[in-house]
């Protein structure tokens, strides 16, 4: 990009002369990788990206921050360009915090007012106002002992109700124990008094918590639901039986999980769901006993997390990916059900033997990603390095048993990496030993091929991917 201003640079001096308004007006419209291109044309387009709108497209907070939220309150030319706000507890280390530093104020954002919790949320709202652009808000509060989010439900209710009034949001998802005051339907016939009642426009919806599968509220989310025709993503308790009666036309992603308890009975609820909703594409869901489902459901089923009595009723005929509970590989090798040559990533559960690791090689000749258990296992190294390269297009390989073999000696883990290379070549990354205890998972090696025939290899450590709302599969295949 350099060569190229050299060449035409009547272009960019004619676009930087444009002015100030309209140049943010313009850079407000473009995404973080295309910020960071432009900033590297010369200095002058880098001294109007950064960090006017470089620190200001994605915000994630594991703290109060007052100064910060006074700041994007009283500059609204900055938090306008924000589009996408996370917030969470002090202890969710599981992707890296990003807020504004660079412009903001100490005398005007770091006064003793703004110190004050209700000045504080008056200024996140006024904050979030000012986001016309923001399309995602996700607010995770789950601590321990639990407790609610904010020091009054009424701050819980303003920040909501700011949210409910945007109408470029699309994707909100809340943790924790929102909703707990939320009045019942004796108290608020017409779903009015709870912001969350009223969001619409709404793409994907996660929530998790106690407070959604209380009684009192089961109506207010049914009829939210039914309002949220649009949803493409859903992820909720099972609890909420009263999902089985909604329907979404363009469903595709959906994760149900168990968050306090249940009966049996729930089960045929959610498989008349599935058999209602053929455009699914994702899904997690272990149902609480034995259930029935047609072949013909989910035809368009792509990624699947559940137990092997589903798995085993279902044409799976486009599936790719598979993460099933307790699942060794004679089991999977005996699914006759899978068309093995759509598959790419699956999770086992148990190590099995062998000789059946063997013949799922050959089963499923495609298989790019495969996961072990991460406890140690029975292999020597020898059956490693002659099991790994029967996967001839593996790509990734997850568990701890490869380096249990050498008895997490360092410099033979070098040695292994390197035959590896040799042996598989296209693999592009395993686990390491080393636990990343912030994001709650192993570190990578992620496998570096340099030169016109790859000839050139080396490696480096890298720490687990960040944790991301919106995923149904919650990072089974990372």
């Amino acid at each position: 990009m350099p060569t190229q201003t050299q060449k035409h640079p009547f272009k960019i001096s004619g676009f930087l002369r444009l002015p100030q308004e309209l140049l943010d007006e313009i850079l407000s419209d473009l995404e973080h990788v295309d910020l960071l291109s432009l900033a590297l044309v010369c200095r002058a387009s880098s001294a109007l990206v950064v960090p006017r709108h470089t620190e200001y497209r994605v915000l994630r907070t594991r703290h109060l921050l007052p100064a910060m939220w006074a700041h994007l309150a009283r500059r609204a030319d900055l938090s306008r360009n924000i589009r996408a706000v996370h917030i969470c507890e002090r202890s969710n280390k599981t992707a890296s915090d990003r807020v504004p530093k660079t412009l903001i104020d100490r005398v005007a954002d770091e006064k003793l007012a703004n110190m004050v919790e209700e000045k504080r949320i008056r200024n996140i709202c006024t904050a979030l106002g000012h986001m016309r652009r923001l399309h995602t808000f996700t607010w995770s509060w789950e601590v321990n002992p639990p407790a609610l989010p904010t020091v009054e439900p009424s701050h819980e209710n303003a920040i909501l109700d700011v949210l409910a009034r945007k109408k470029t949001l699309r994707h909100i998802g809340l943790s924790g124990l929102f909703g707990a005051h939320a009045p019942g339907v004796a108290y608020d016939p017409d779903s009015a008094l709870y912001p969350l009642w009223n969001f619409s426009n709404l793409t994907s919806l996660s929530l998790r918590g106690d407070s959604w599968i209380k009684p009192t509220n089961a109506i207010h989310l049914k009829r939210m639901l039914n309002h949220l025709t649009g949803l493409e993503y859903i992820e909720m308790p099972m609890e909420i039986s009263s999902l089985a009666d909604c329907k979404f036309p363009h469903l595709k992603r959906v994760n149900l999980f168990l968050q306090a308890g249940g009966i049996r009975s729930i089960d045929p609820c959610f498989v008349r769901f599935l058999n209602d909703h053929p455009t699914i594409e994702d899904l997690s869901w272990l149902p609480l006993g034995p259930v029935y489902i047609s072949p013909g459901t989910l035809p368009a089923l792509k990624r699947l997390r559940t137990n092997i009595q589903v798995v085993g009723m279902l044409d799976c005929l486009e599936i790719e990916c598979l993460d099933i509970y307790q699942l060794d590989p004679a089991t999977l090798v005996e699914l006759r059900n899978l068309q093995c040559g759509s598959v790419r990533k699956v999770k086992l559960h148990a190590f099995g033997e062998l000789a059946a690791l063997h013949e799922l090689a050959v089963l499923f000749p495609d298989l790019t990603w495969l996961s072990m258990p991460s406890r140690y296992g029975h292999f020597s190294l020898e059956d490693w390095l002659g099991l790994l390269p029967r996967f001839t297009k593996l790509e990734v390989f997850r568990g701890q048993g490869l380096w249990a073999a050498v008895t997490l000696n360092m410099q033979r883990m070098h040695g292994v990496i390197m035959q590896l290379v040799q042996l598989c070549p296209n693999l592009r990354q395993l686990d390491h030993c080393g636990h990343n205890q912030a994001r709650q998972d192993w570190n990578r090696i992620t496998i570096i091929r340099e030169g016109p025939e790859g000839e050139n290899v080396k490696y480096r450590v890298d720490r687990p991917p960040a944790r991301r709302f919106f995923d149904a599969l919650e990072g089974a295949f990372d």
